[in-house]
């Protein structure tokens, strides 16, 4: 499994390139695709059309994720707000998602009530859970990792540094080795922030005996913007260097 499960995520209000970069992320061999729009904002919840469109370019066996994200100022879900993300993640899933990317926190910790409505919310729809790099704000991640494995959630994407730093991924390496080691292979570790051919191969080897995925945006993009198969290859051969050496 080790350095197959590749997550592309792509920007959904890219409309005139969203269906070709969907079919090429897979073809070239990604597992995923993250469905966001207004990547300028880090990535809010995509309309209805955009994932239908994605929906509709998607192989048998491709997962695609959705990102349930209303707002951008910040990570705190009230009443209102999880109204909103439930009924997206429920809209979602009428329209071909596979999963869903959520995250909410209340004074830099996990908010345990909103998270576990969020992924009741998702299960009941049969979609996949993520929570996103709000898990990089919360200041006990050993805590927060043990909870969000006990309510049910599939996977949880960091880059090992503070959200607000807007950090490199590669600055993150020695927290992102705890984070693995804490998660003990019993929720999935996405990694994410600065993934690129160049760094991938010392990525992968961090989850050599967990259950790891990298998570690559701006590292898989031409300079057209466009999802280029060679950088996606060039991200699964080094891990597939890697997996070599230690067969």
């Amino acid at each position: 499994m080790m350095g197959k499960n590749l997550e592309i995520c792509l920007n959904a209000d890219d409309h005139i390139n969203l269906i070709n970069n969907v079919k090429t992320a897979f073809k070239a061999g990604a597992s995923r695709i993250e469905l966001c729009g207004a990547m300028h904002l880090a990535g809010l919840s995509p309309t209805p059309g955009e994932i239908e469109t994605a929906a509709k370019a998607l192989p048998s066996n491709g997962e695609l994720l959705v990102m349930v994200r209303p707002i951008a100022e910040h990570f705190n879900v009230d009443a209102a707000l999880l109204k909103t993300m439930t009924s997206q993640i429920t809209r979602a899933a009428q329209l071909g998602a596979t999963g869903v990317v959520f995250g909410a926190i209340a004074n830099n910790e996990l908010d345990v009530a909103a998270t576990a409505k969020l992924v009741e919310c998702a299960q009941r729809n049969q979609l996949a859970t993520t929570f996103h790099r709000a898990f990089d704000c919360i200041t006990n991640s050993r805590s927060a990792i043990k909870m969000l494995t006990n309510l049910g959630v599939d996977r949880i994407l960091s880059n090992g540094t503070h959200w607000a730093d807007n950090s490199n991924v590669m600055h993150g390496l020695k927290q992102l080795q705890s984070i693995i080691a804490d998660a003990n292979g019993q929720i999935e570790i996405v990694i994410g922030g600065g993934v690129t051919a160049n760094n991938a191969h010392i990525l992968w080897q961090l989850g050599s005996e967990h259950l790891i995925s990298l998570h690559a945006y701006s590292g898989v993009l031409n300079s057209a913007g466009l999802v280029d198969p060679l950088l996606i290859n060039a991200i699964l051969q080094r891990s597939d260097n890697e997996q070599s050496k230690h067969d």
